[in-house]
């Protein structure tokens, strides 16, 4: 336990430096900013009605344009870079040789790049609090500090933490694919290019209400724009599949890292 513990304070040190943390604080403030501003700009078409809860549109919105494009781009670059802290200075031979266990190695680092994203889901949720605080204050037309923050007020599963957690079960597809190729593939822009092509193809999917979507990984953050829970399932398909495809993919990642990756 304490080898892992060691190996995890490895990883973040070496990312201390790096432009990784500047990436997660950047990609969480890019939408929410930018919502913020498009509000300023035509903040009459954002006034909600006497009676009307302002959260449910706020954070709908929001939320689509994070995930219709930022989130699988971000997480392709986010990864890479993660990764290619060993490629680019060729280290992945120097920490084989150490007596630490590939298994370690792989978990430390997997860690690391799932505490970073929960680090990006926090920041941003700060972000888009900060900018309706900010409307608030700016105009309390807006009414968000009449009501109580939620996404969907139909039941407890539908609440703001229950939408982020199934925000984040659906990229844990396209986190296992890409952690995957970004320590076998050398080339930075190689990983960025899958992720690109698998945005573009996603986009292409869900315009055109393809019933192939719910199975394929780069679309599931997509599937999450406008996304309406099911009172009866807290997952619905496609989340379940992240899920499928996650296990699947870590397992078989997990077994060419430990048994076949040299470095």
């Amino acid at each position: 336990m304490m080898e892992f513990i060691i190996s995890f304070r490895t990883e973040l040190i070496k990312i201390k430096n790096s432009f990784t943390l500047w990436l997660i604080v950047i990609g969480s403030a890019f939408i929410p900013v930018f919502f913020l501003l498009h509000h300023f700009y035509e903040w009459e078409r954002y006034l909600p009605k006497p009676d009307e809860n302002p959260w449910f549109e706020y954070f709908r919105k929001g939320f689509n344009g994070v995930h219709f494009i930022l989130l699988p781009m971000l997480l392709a670059l986010l990864i890479g870079l993660l990764l290619n802290i060993e490629h680019k200075s060729n280290t992945w031979k120097h920490i084989f040789v150490l007596p630490v266990s590939k298994t370690k190695i792989y978990f430390s680092k997997y860690l690391l790049l799932i505490s970073l994203i929960i680090l990006f889901y926090c920041l941003l949720l700060l972000f888009f609090f900060l900018g309706a605080l900010i409307l608030s204050l700016w105009k309390t037309e807006f009414n968000f500090l009449l009501f109580k923050p939620i996404y969907l007020y139909h039941s407890v599963q539908s609440g703001i933490v229950g939408f982020v957690v199934k925000s984040f079960i659906s990229i844990l597809g396209i986190t296992a694919i890409h952690f995957w190729l970004s320590y076998r593939l050398k080339n930075l822009f190689i990983n960025i290019g899958i992720g690109l092509a698998g945005v573009v193809l996603s986009i292409t999917l869900y315009l055109g209400k393809s019933h192939s979507i719910i199975y394929f990984p780069y679309a599931f953050p997509v599937m999450m724009c406008n996304f309406v829970p099911d009172s009866q399932h807290f997952l619905s398909d496609f989340h379940i599949n992240s899920i499928i495809c996650f296990v699947a993919v870590s397992i078989l990642s997990y077994i060419d890292f430990t048994k076949k990756f040299k470095g």
